[in-house]
């Protein structure tokens, strides 16, 4: 599917290489409703149907292989087919010219999967700090082994934990034209995981 139109930027953000962790993480916790970012605001008076989804329940998708198999080809195609380019006005759009940033991915994974079936409720913009401190939009994708992250930095899908981003807020599933803040958790990365594994199985009897 080619995009509807562009989206636009928080950050620079260039791709980097980290694979799919084996174990799934629980969901992110939320909690109030927080001020939507300028961006998200401009995409929804300019798409207004985009945001006026709501769902009474979270829309967390049974992740079977082949929806596993259509997240990792909305991660792969649109990193592939858009060209990093940093947008000083920060307007979110689609990248129609087939450049963007950060915000323009997650826009453009997001109607990927919206094409293949996926619930709106269940695809949700998210807004982090990178490590270096730089603001970053990736979507984040609920489903039955918790929640997964598109994100241009990364050639694969990952799970939230495992990024070593500071969350700041997201869509509410509920009512997709409000935010909400992401309540910050330790980062667990695949390694740590393996270890604390390796713990618990010394220590049983």
């Amino acid at each position: 599917m080619l995009f509807k139109s562009g989206l636009a930027s928080v950050a620079f953000c260039l791709i980097s290489v980290m694979s799919m962790p084996a174990l799934a993480s629980p969901p992110m916790a939320t909690g109030a409703a927080v001020v939507a970012p300028r961006g998200f605001i401009g995409f929804c008076l300019k798409y207004q149907p985009e945001c006026r989804a709501t769902s009474s329940q979270p829309a967390a998708v049974e992740l079977t292989e082949e929806r596993t198999q259509q997240l990792e080809f909305a991660q792969a195609e649109v990193n592939r087919l858009v060209r990093p380019r940093a947008n000083p006005a920060h307007v979110w759009d689609y990248p129609t010219d087939g450049y963007g940033d950060c915000n323009n991915y997650a826009i453009a994974k997001r109607a990927e999967l919206i094409a293949l079936g996926w619930p709106r409720a269940a695809l949700l913009l998210a807004a982090a700090k990178t490590e270096d401190g730089e603001g970053h939009l990736v979507l984040v994708v609920a489903t039955s082994k918790g929640d997964l992250v598109l994100d241009n930095r990364q050639i694969h899908i990952v799970e939230w934990r495992d990024l070593p981003y500071h969350w700041l807020s997201r869509q509410n599933p509920h009512n997709l034209a409000e935010w909400v803040s992401i309540v910050q958790a330790p980062i667990v990365t695949a390694d740590a995981r393996s270890s604390l594994a390796a713990n618990v199985a010394r220590a049983a009897p």
